[in-house]
């Protein structure tokens, strides 16, 4: 029962009592005051009548004459003459019940008054005695009026009260409100805190509340940078702060692995000539803050794609790799002009940089994308100077944008998007979901979104897929009872459109949205945290899922989930590959796992490949497992 109920009735409740106290109170003092009224009428009218009676003829008629007109003109009840011998000798009576006025107040409040009592003499002898009861009925239609004035008062007064009241616990209570929203929002891993009313005890308790929320968030960041330095110590080199040679070809390994959520993109390596030349011109120290001033223009030409890294792969070479770029030669002169404008005439004279670029295809390996970037490292080293070289890739599909466009419309319109399965298992091997990521069939096969998600991109095509993925994947929902997980791109999250959109089509359908899964690449989801945090809003609303797929420590680190409402997230295939050997690995998963889990946030670890590591990652407490290995167990 809510507070304004609660209100309204223990206002009717002492309502009624003070105007049970009231009515008893004034009404027995009423009737009291009456009831005096009444006798002493009934005295005084009873002389006055026998004395009148006294003074006349006493033959029968005009006694009679005269009982009758004082009856008449007067307000009595009964009048009557008895003789000496108690004989009755006349009577007039008036029977007629109080107009009005319930037989049941009449009972509970029937008069008790004395009749007024005289003797009518004859000279000096005894005529009789008259008896005179004054009427009561008015006396009783007179207790019922105040009685039910009385009424009508207190029920304004009550519906008045009852009104002020509430406006009054409106605004008492709205703290109140906002302490429940902020408990809801905890419910939903949302940690927001709420300004401090004037009322004192409920300023305590909005403090007490924003004291623990805030506790909470100070918690998991400092949980969340301990974990970014055990990963920073686990993955990082120590000079340049970049991946080291293994974590960033692990990470570019499950890249090309991890097809169904990525695109092809381009990868280019930076050597730093002459660097024994430098290290002895310069110093060793000065050498360390150059490449570390290099290798912080590397780390920004990756931030803006969706799923790029930098890393050192030996003490002259950098190499980056970026989804989404489909020209290499301009990754790589991007890259070159952003350094050298960073180093400005600082830079020493005898520093040289030679950059080599390729593109990479989903159903390149690591090898091959390696050997043809070395390749052209091996030509731009042949340069004076600063050079670049770029050795393409050997299959070009189409050679032109009208051509990627034709084909990718004409796939639409004619075979649209197909969904892939790839199964997600739960820490009891039971299937959680399904991923669907998207297939086009282009050029005679069905091909991953790596194929030509670059050009979709390019093109501005890339809403138009993600409306056709979110329209074959509710379909398939409608006929079966599968979860399925699909990807979508940041561009659709940031479409105020499409996100009414998703809401108009999930609003009427409960059932299939609380089976329907989305995810958001990490990095370009967490880069529009208002248009992430409606989404959340729209989820929780008509119940579908929202998640971030390729997340790692950073994630936790540089933004505050609990805002948002998340889900899950989906931990990068490079934090976990080969976990079940590696004892920092499993450290820093199992505080990944403790951090979302304070924010009821479920862990799923992507691209597992070694079923060695499947047990391992559940025991550390991830909450799901996709990947090659599980695929192979539920082939």
């Amino acid at each position: 029962m809510t507070l304004r109920k609660q209100l309204w009735i223990a206002v009717a409740i002492i309502m009624l009592l003070a105007l049970l106290v009231s009515i008893v109170v004034s009404t027995l003092s009423a009737r009291d005051y009456l009831a005096q009224q009444l006798l002493t009428k009934n005295i005084d009218n009873a002389a006055s009548l026998a004395l009148s009676l006294s003074q006349l003829p006493k033959d029968g008629t005009t006694v009679e004459l005269q009982i009758a007109s004082q009856f008449d003109t007067g307000h009595y009840r009964h009048i009557r003459l008895v003789d000496p011998g108690g004989e009755l000798m006349i009577e007039r009576r008036n029977p007629e019940p109080p107009q009005g006025v319930p037989d049941w107040f009449v009972e509970l409040l029937a008069f008790n008054v004395r009749p007024g009592i005289a003797h009518v003499s004859d000279g000096w002898s005894s005529f009789g005695t008259l008896i005179v009861e004054s009427q009561t009925n008015y006396a009783y239609e007179s207790l019922w009026e105040g009685t039910l004035r009385l009424t009508a008062i207190f029920a304004g007064g009550l519906l008045l009260i009852g009104l002020l009241g509430s406006f009054l616990l409106g605004r008492l209570i709205r703290p109140l409100r906002q302490v429940v929203d902020q408990a809801e929002a905890v419910g939903e891993r949302r940690f927001v805190t709420t300004p401090e009313p004037r009322t004192w005890e409920f300023r305590a308790l909005v403090r007490a509340m924003n004291r623990l929320t805030e506790h909470v968030r100070m918690m998991l960041q400092e949980e969340s940078s301990r974990l970014e330095r055990l990963k920073n110590r686990l993955q990082h080199d120590d000079v340049t702060g970049l991946l080291n040679r293994e974590s960033f070809l692990a990470r570019f390994q499950a890249t090309l692995e991890n097809r169904h959520s990525g695109s092809a993109g381009s990868f280019v390596v930076l050597r730093v000539s002459s660097l024994p030349e430098l290290n002895q011109a310069i110093g060793h120290d000065k050498l360390d803050a150059l490449l570390a001033r290099i290798a912080g223009v590397a780390e920004q030409q990756v931030s803006v794609t969706d799923y790029g890294a930098a890393g050192r792969l030996k003490g002259s070479d950098v190499a980056v790799f970026g989804d989404g770029i489909g020209d290499s030669r301009r990754f790589a002169e991007s890259l070159l002009t952003a350094i050298r404008a960073e180093l400005g005439p600082a830079a020493p004279d005898m520093m040289a940089l030679h950059l080599a670029g390729t593109p990479y295809h989903p159903d390149d390996s690591t090898g091959e994308v390696l050997s043809r970037v070395d390749q052209a490292l091996a030509r731009a080293e042949l340069e004076p100077g600063d050079s670049i070289a770029e050795e393409p890739h050997a299959v070009l599909p189409h050679a032109n944008q009208n051509e990627w466009r034709t084909a990718i419309t004409v796939a639409l319109a004619t075979h649209g998007v197909q969904l892939a399965r790839f199964p997600v298992i739960d820490a009891d091997h039971e299937l959680m979901h399904h991923e669907a990521p998207m297939r086009l069939l282009l050029d005679g096969e069905s091909r991953p979104a790596g194929y030509f998600m670059p050009w979709a991109v390019r093109l501005d095509l890339i809403r138009q897929l993600d409306d056709a993925v979110l329209e074959t994947a509710l379909e398939q929902l409608r006929s079966s009872s599968e979860r399925l997980a699909i990807n979508l791109s940041v561009d659709s999250l940031q479409d105020t459109d499409f996100r009414q959109r998703l809401e108009s089509r999930l609003a009427s359908d409960p059932e299939v949205a609380g089976r329907l899964w989305l995810e958001f690449p990490a990095r370009g989801a967490l880069a529009h945290p208002a248009e992430l945090r409606d989404l959340c809003r729209i989820a929780r609303v008509t119940g579908f899922v929202v998640g971030l797929e390729h997340a790692g420590p950073e994630a936790f680190r540089s933004h505050d989930l609990t805002a948002y409402g998340l889900h899950y997230v989906k931990l990068q295939a490079s934090l976990i590959q080969g976990v079940h050997r590696s004892t920092e690995t499993q450290a820093l998963v199992r505080g990944l796992c403790t951090l979302a889990h304070s924010i009821g946030i479920l862990v799923v670890a992507e691209g597992c490949d070694s079923a060695d590591d499947i047990e391992p990652l559940m025991e550390l407490g991830i909450d799901g497992v996709t990947g090659r290995a599980v695929q192979t167990q539920n082939a």
